[in-house]
């Protein structure tokens, strides 16, 4: 799966649970622990990924209100995408 479709399906998944575990995370989208976080460190960096520290071992990932807009664009490309994608086949 490329960069860019993960990145979506954080925010995807972020967007419809809420805050959310990194197990959560990881369960859901299907990553190991370390690479789930790099991505979402580069997500966090770019301001579209917040972390909430809610105590020890308690942080949660939440998408934030630009992550969101982000989403809505490249949500709607990327499905765009996969339609002309299987138009070729």
């Amino acid at each position: 799966m490329s960069k860019l479709k993960i990145h979506i399906e954080i925010l995807s998944s972020l967007a419809c649970i809420g805050p959310i575990k990194l197990t959560g995370l990881m369960t859901r989208i299907g990553l190991d622990r370390t690479s789930l976080e790099e991505h979402l460190e580069l997500l966090t960096d770019r301001g579209l990924v917040d972390s909430q520290n809610l105590g020890e071992d308690k942080t949660f990932y939440v998408a934030t209100e630009r992550g969101m807009k982000v989403l809505n664009v490249m949500g709607s490309i990327s499905n765009e995408a996969s339609r002309v994608q299987a138009l070729q086949f």
